[in-house]
């Protein structure tokens, strides 16, 4: 099957080319195509899955392309590697959020103009904050954790303002409202974060770190779905049963392996779906760089979680 799927570049994860019995029994955790796994193990490849150590020196290639970003995490339990790790995770995060606004509030709109210029300055911020990130020491990795917390914390407010606007009708741009409120969680996170860090408290609390990254899965499985092609009828499908499993209440109180296993499915899902943006298989308003966002922010899910059961 694999090879089948390898010469014909199956990269629609709803299954159109895969026989419904094909795969067996073996359900999945989200209710999602048993055909997403096996499919992803084609076309993934390590460097784009799995998370990358931040060692002293870790910096972002500067010629990187979007889907080759690497996705650090810190490489010993202490607060120094840690901060190394996030800033470099969060800060490319936080400056790509300021660039999909700036993406998405047309520069035509005199509306918009001021916005999309706090946007862009809000992209230059956290790439020269990203830039400084790997230059973290034990003697100033607290002073430069402080002066992320407070730029976070800074976008943060932009983002829960913009999100009032344009809920309100006050403000026309082309962000859901949903996408401000998603992205200032994330911000008012990482803040988080990084003051436990400068509390010499590297710690992680299981509920948490599920409550934050299920809320966060299923909201890019939704917003997957609104940005596909309306005809892309099967992908949608499989997005709107990722985002009904991970926002499900019950979910949080889900124990052991299940959590796990749903963490790697929507990892697969967005493996396939970024190759397939990116070659023009899937057909969505999706950029090639959104798509990579959201397949890291998986992988960092599945680092934490994994960190929770150690």
């Amino acid at each position: 099957m694999s090879v089948d799927l390898t010469r014909r570049d199956v990269l629609k994860a709803g299954g159109l080319l895969v026989a419904g019995g094909a795969l067996g029994g073996c359900a999945t955790a989200t209710g999602i195509n048993r055909a997403v796994p096996p499919a992803a193990k084609v076309v993934q490849s390590s460097s784009q899955t799995h998370a990358t150590s931040a060692a002293a020196g870790a910096s972002m290639p500067s010629d990187v392309q979007f889907d080759q970003k690497p996705t650090y995490v810190a490489e010993r339990n202490d607060p120094l590697s840690f901060s190394r790790a996030d800033n470099l995770f969060w800060n490319d995060i936080m400056m790509e959020h300021s660039m999909f606004f700036v993406m998405l509030m047309p520069a035509n709109d005199p509306e918009l103009a001021g916005p999309r210029k706090q946007a862009e300055e809000f992209q230059r911020l956290f790439a020269e904050q990203l830039r400084m990130s790997s230059g973290l020491r034990g003697d100033n990795y607290a002073a430069f954790n402080q002066r992320t917390i407070e730029l976070a914390k800074r976008i943060s407010d932009y983002k829960k303002t913009m999100r009032e606007r344009q809920a309100s009708g006050k403000m026309r741009s082309l962000v859901f409202p949903l996408f401000f409120e998603h992205t200032a969680r994330e911000a008012d996170r990482f803040a988080a974060r990084l003051a436990q860090y400068n509390r010499r408290d590297t710690g992680f609390d299981r509920s948490e770190v599920i409550d934050f990254w299920s809320k966060t899965m299923g909201e890019h499985s939704a917003f997957i779905a609104h940005l596909l092609d309306p005809n892309e009828r099967l992908l949608i499908d499989q997005a709107r049963k990722l985002e009904d499993a991970f926002l499900h209440k019950g979910f949080r109180q889900v124990k052991g392996d299940e959590v796990m296993k749903a963490a790697n499915e929507v990892l697969d899902f967005k493996t396939v779906g970024e190759k397939g943006i990116k070659a023009g298989k899937i057909k969505s308003i999706i950029h090639p760089s959104l798509a990579s966002h959201v397949r890291r922010e998986a992988v960092k899910f599945i680092d934490e979680l994994k960190r929770t059961e150690a």
